[in-house]
């Protein structure tokens, strides 16, 4: 007999779960591969038998959420992206508290933003304090070589994944510090690996400076993003602000993460 769900819903089966669990194990393996994915690699991946991935796959291909190339290898399917819309809302409520503390707290605007295609999509954002701040759009894509928080996010994928991006999107030229070269670029993403943080010199609007560091959440590529004009961004108060940004990041990711993170009081250094 199967053990009743406490729920309410019902009976449930330890064979309908492990169906749920493994089905689960190779959907993520999809989505976690940079490259189409066939079902011997899957099932090295997930730890399953061949026979279990290729059925697994198949009806998950059924209901849209995986796809398939030419050569019947699997791609994340249309129906994640309904899932991905749901959890960026989630994740937008979750963050709003940070970004409110944190616009408070240095007096500048703040985003949290995340890749959607080949353009960064703004999730939540706090205005600055100040008179002169930097307005920040939600939903409204943005090339991802020319602001702070896109070069952070690219800095986290592969490089050949970063080229198509740049390839597709075209880098146009926004002020005479825009990097319109994808060497030029590729260079400056790896010294954001080294240091931990980006920043974009008025690459997107004259006059302004941006910084972003990435949110260490698994499965998600997201960042927080600070906005100031130049003269108020000096290389210490960047320091500053780089330092406050990762913790909140830190913190963040563990409320996200269902993990109970430090206190309001230990985020912002109080």
């Amino acid at each position: 007999m199967g053990a009743v769900d406490s729920n309410g819903g019902g009976q449930r089966t330890p064979g309908a779960v492990q169906s749920l669990r493994r089905a689960f194990t190779v959907l993520e393996a999809v989505v976690d591969s940079d490259d189409p994915i066939g079902v011997s690699d899957l099932a090295r991946h997930s730890d399953l038998p061949v026979g279990t991935v290729h059925r697994l796959a198949q009806t998950l291909h059924e209901l849209g959420y995986v796809r398939k190339d030419g050569n019947s290898k699997y791609l994340p399917g249309p129906r994640l992206l309904k899932l991905a819309k749901n959890n960026q809302k989630a994740i937008a409520v979750v963050v709003q508290p940070y970004l409110d503390e944190l616009a408070k707290r240095y007096g500048e605007s703040v985003a949290v933003g995340t890749l959607s295609g080949d353009y960064v999509v703004y999730l939540a954002k706090t205005p600055g304090s100040r008179s002169i701040r930097i307005y920040t759009s939600l939903d409204e894509p943005v090339y991802p070589h020319s602001s702070a928080i896109g070069k952070m996010l690219l800095s986290r994928l592969p490089d050949e994944r970063v080229r198509t991006i740049l390839d597709h999107t075209k880098m146009p030229r926004f002020t005479d510090s825009t990097h319109t070269d994808p060497d030029g670029l590729l260079a400056e993403l790896a010294s954001v690996r080294d240091r931990g943080f980006a920043v974009n010199e008025g690459e997107q609007e004259a006059g302004m400076r941006c910084v972003s560091v990435a949110i260490p959440l698994k499965g998600e590529h997201l960042g927080f993003s600070l906005s100031a004009p130049t003269l108020r961004m000096s290389d210490a108060v960047l320091a500053e602000i780089v330092t406050g940004l990762k913790r909140a990041a830190v913190a963040l990711a563990a409320e996200l993460d269902g993990a109970r993170g430090p206190s309001q009081k230990e985020i912002h250094g109080k």
